[in-house]
């Protein structure tokens, strides 16, 4: 069997890791498992039910506390199952929390199980002003915070640089402008 690849593609909202993360499963005949489409509904349902804003995870205490470690926790699992098929995966999803952990992906790969693999991070860019109009033409119910509080969202999440360790780095610079409107 040939050893499976990982790619984790991180970014902040609205740069494009969905168009990249597609693009990379499809030319590696890789299983694509996005954080959103995985665990999105069940996580929306969890803030509805506790009271909280299903579009604030940013500034949510309860979300980054509870739901986002078992969001990555599920991703990772699937992964591993995958993975374990000898099939190559590309995950899409922020990974922002865990930048500073140079052990994170090492870790989750243990715990979930993973058979040995070649590990890529691409690592999308994206100006801040471009990513700002993306993310305000996209209009997703979701992004309201970010953009309401652009500065404070900016400032942590707009510039995170990855730590992890034991991986080869991949930049893709995503500064495709938007398509005119005609």
């Amino acid at each position: 069997m040939t050893t499976p690849s990982v790619f984790v593609v991180i970014g902040p909202a609205g740069s494009g890791k969905t168009t990249v993360a597609q693009k990379t499963a499809r030319e590696n005949n890789a299983a694509y498992l996005d954080k959103d489409r995985v665990c999105g509904r069940f996580v929306e349902f969890a803030l509805k039910a506790t009271g909280h804003d299903p579009t604030d995870r940013e500034s949510n205490e309860y979300y980054r506390e509870n739901l986002l470690p078992l969001e990555y926790e599920t991703l990772m699992d699937v992964a591993g199952a995958n993975l374990r098929l000898g099939r190559s995966v590309v995950l899409d999803a922020p990974f922002g929390a865990y930048f500073e952990d140079p052990d994170f992906l090492t870790n989750a790969a243990k715990k979930f199980d993973w058979p040995p693999s070649q590990t890529t991070v691409v690592r999308v860019r994206v100006p801040q002003d471009l990513l700002r109009e993306r993310l305000t033409l996209r209009g997703l119910e979701r992004d309201q915070w970010k953009l309401t509080h652009w500065n404070e969202y900016w400032s942590v999440y707009g510039d995170l640089e990855c730590a992890w360790s034991g991986v080869q780095y991949l930049d893709f610079n995503n500064e495709t402008p938007l398509p005119a409107e005609g």
